[in-house]
């Protein structure tokens, strides 16, 4: 019998969870390990605490089929396998769903995607850009940006570099340049080159440093190891890692018009006699991170369908049909993350869609096409049955028709303030062969100019929602 018991194959099963939400469940477990709780697993055990939790398991059940039947549907094709969901509160800082994973049983499952992967963010994270812009009264929603070719010198040695500089060429997504736009239309468009130009004229450790105030704790890897003054242009374009649950956290910052609530997955804890140990107070869990009307301005950009109908096409995955919402996507350069970022007054969401190994996504998967449609039907489920909501205007705020500034900022000048002149080039050149003298004035980095691109072959019209309204290109392309 003994040898026969050894002959048998022993099979490894996966593991079994017997609980909801389990990357909640761990998220929790590790919370409650730091302060102000400091109870680990055994004290858990041994003095029979009850801890009860923010998670809506209604929103939760919604999230984990929103994310399976996505995967499902288009995973295959886009080559994504995994997906991850944070939704909270806005008004509390109440955690109430987060989906860590498509599946916690397979081998590698329990990384939780939302909170303990950080990924580069794309062109989500030029939320920050542009609010720090706003707050620093340089530009205001209207101010006119140029979108045109530009080159940066990059200091460093070896093949490419010209007199001890590289030069880094930005290019937007669909690799045109589109010309004068106003800051709403840039931001709405997800533009990159003007992005860089914003970030710039702002400052990147204010960028770092608003991002920081709006809910950020982890900008790079690892985690609290850069300076705001160590982060470089690519920035503004999400090069950085962070969080899932930090872009939820930042959302609902913006959702509360500038009031920020840390994350809350607990509300209340009681020992084994039944004491209350700890409850959770959400006045005591809040501070002011930025003025209401920067958030209010910010809140509409991301809010009006037309500032983005260019690009993305008219009435799509980052609206709700009747209602206000703001939404902001991401995809990083190597399509390896997709992200799409948004909220209401009384609800933010932020979605992440790639895959756990690092590998890319295929046929261009952008934050409009991978991440969307999960924030958009979940966030059309979980509303479902409430009234719309927006914000009143807030005090101080002008209005000029549908566009609104901080005093002081009406009469900014008519076009960007750049720190950069233009550049002083002969009638043709390549925009990609100029030397380090030829994009500087005195030591300023300049504005290259280059000729206008070939124009491109009409593309095949597309099916709704990408039929955009005057003054808008009718023939959208989704991306990003």
């Amino acid at each position: 019998q003994a040898e026969a018991a050894y002959a048998v194959k022993l099979q490894v099963s996966p593991p079994i969870t017997k609980f909801e939400a389990p990357y909640f469940v761990d998220y929790v477990l590790k919370t409650l390990a730091k302060p102000p709780y400091n109870i680990n697993n055994s004290d858990n055990n041994r003095k029979g605490y009850r801890v009860y939790t923010s998670l809506d398991l209604n929103l939760q059940h919604m999230a984990e089929q929103v994310v399976r039947e996505q995967i499902a549907q288009k995973g295959n094709y886009y080559n994504f396998h995994d997906a991850a969901l944070v939704s909270m509160d806005p008004k509390t800082g109440e955690v109430l769903a987060m989906v860590g994973g498509d599946d916690y049983t397979r081998p590698g499952g329990q990384f939780n995607l939302a909170y303990d992967v950080p990924r580069p963010p794309g062109s989500s994270f030029k939320i920050f850009t542009y609010t720090a812009a706003i707050e620093s009264r340089k530009v205001n929603m209207v101010s006119p940006v140029l979108d045109a070719p530009m080159v940066f010198p990059i200091g460093g040695d070896g093949p490419g570099f010209v007199s001890g500089f590289a030069k880094y060429v930005p290019l937007n997504y669909d690799r045109r340049f589109h010309g004068t736009l106003p800051l709403k239309m840039v931001m709405g468009n997800s533009l990159n080159i003007p992005a860089l130009k914003v970030e710039l004229r702002t400052g990147i450790p204010a960028v770092v440093d608003m991002a920081s105030r709006l809910g950020l704790t982890c900008l790079g890897e690892p985690c609290g190891s850069k300076k705001p003054e160590d982060y470089g242009m690519s920035l503004t374009l999400g090069a950085y890692p962070v969080r899932l649950a930090d872009m939820a956290t930042a959302a609902s910052t913006l959702a509360t018009l500038g009031v920020r609530h840390r994350e809350a997955p607990i509300l209340n804890i009681k020992d084994g006699l039944g004491k209350d140990v700890f409850t959770y107070d959400p006045a005591k869990n809040e501070y002011r991170a930025v003025d209401p009307g920067v958030a209010f301005i910010i809140a509409s950009i991301m809010s009006d369908d037309r500032n983005r109908c260019m690009s993305f096409g008219c009435h799509g995955d980052l609206t709700l049909a009747g209602r206000h919402v703001a939404a902001k996507t991401g995809t990083t350069n190597d399509f390896k993350d997709n992200w799409t970022v948004g909220f209401t007054p009384s609800l933010a969401t932020a979605v992440w869609v790639g895959n756990p190994d690092n590998k890319p996504l295929s046929h261009n998967s952008t934050g409009i096409v991978g991440a969307a449609p999960i924030w958009h039907k979940f966030m059309t489920q979980a509303l479902a049955g409430t009234p719309d909501q927006w914000y009143p205007v807030p005090t101080g705020l002008h209005q000029v028709g549908q566009d609104f500034f901080l005093p002081g900022t009406e009469n900014l000048p008519k076009t960007l303030a750049q720190p950069w002149p233009q550049c002083k080039l002969p009638a043709k050149y390549n925009p990609y062969s100029l030397t380090y003298s030829q994009i500087t004035v005195d030591g300023v980095y300049c504005i290259v100019n280059a000729p206008p691109p070939p124009p491109t072959p009409a593309p095949t019209p597309t099916p709704s929602p990408t039929v955009c309204s005057p003054p808008f290109d009718p023939q959208c392309k989704p991306h990003d």
